[in-house]
């Protein structure tokens, strides 16, 4: 490692934008430069990793949520050298499911006949945790979110993870700190699945984040970035 401040990548999730981070981007910019990224046209992991590297400068800390975690592994892949630290959130590892592609294109085709709002209530519903539906502001929130969305922009992060790389061979060669970061709640990517990646991995911490589900950056903010900020300076990446 050189002495220059990592810049903080943040990668949104499948349906997302940067309003993923809104209750993020004040506090870590006193760490350092933030960028987030756009993934809302990509159609492929890899290319929107080599796009994301190309577009930043020097050695970063990464920060992945759900689609974005796995965008931040295809740049570990990449550019090694360059990632100083990842933390990966509500994510997995594997390769394409049984069965899984069928589901994910049923959506993409209800979404360009009927538009993003006939799949928002019930995608919606399957990532959050019980509690988050009370939340009335939150709920609006996130369904705005996802309502910016295009069919086309979702069939294009549908293709993209139906032809997502697997990652099993590289979690054991990822030579920076790694935390991973899943809700108590999470149905999607649960918690177990964090631990068997954290097992993997030679520098590796498990964060739960308790009573959220898969949008936990959305549904436990404060505890997260408390999670993400106490990790980076115990490894001395931030000030």
């Amino acid at each position: 490692m050189n002495n220059t401040r990592p810049a903080i990548v943040l990668l949104h999730g499948l349906l997302c934008d940067a309003d993923t981070w809104a209750d993020f981007i004040g506090p870590l910019s006193r760490l350092g430069h933030v960028m987030t990224a756009n993934l809302s046209g990509i159609g492929s992991l890899p290319e929107a990793a080599r796009d994301v590297l190309a577009s930043a400068t020097g050695p970063l800390i990464v920060v992945g949520h759900s689609m974005g975690g796995r965008v931040a592994l295809e740049m570990a892949r990449q550019a090694p050298a360059r990632c100083h630290a990842l933390v990966l959130m509500n994510t997995g590892y594997q390769g394409l499911s049984e069965g899984e592609a069928e589901k994910r294109m049923a959506l993409v085709r209800a979404a360009r006949s009927e538009g993003v709002q006939a799949i928002a209530k019930d995608w919606l519903d399957g990532m959050i945790a019980p509690r988050t539906r009370s939340d009335a502001a939150l709920m609006a929130r996130m369904r705005a979110m996802v309502l910016r969305s295009t069919p086309e922009s979702f069939a294009g992060q549908i293709r993209a993870l139906i032809e997502r790389p697997d990652a099993t061979d590289l979690l054991g060669r990822i030579a920076c700190p790694v935390l991973f970061m899943s809700g108590t709640e999470d149905r999607w990517s649960p918690l177990d699945r964090h631990a068997d990646m954290a097992s993997r991995v030679p520098d590796a911490v498990l964060e739960a984040v308790e009573g959220a589900g898969h949008m936990a950056p959305f549904e436990a903010p404060e505890a997260c970035l408390s999670a993400i900020i106490g990790w980076l300076a115990r490894r001395g990446l931030v000030a």
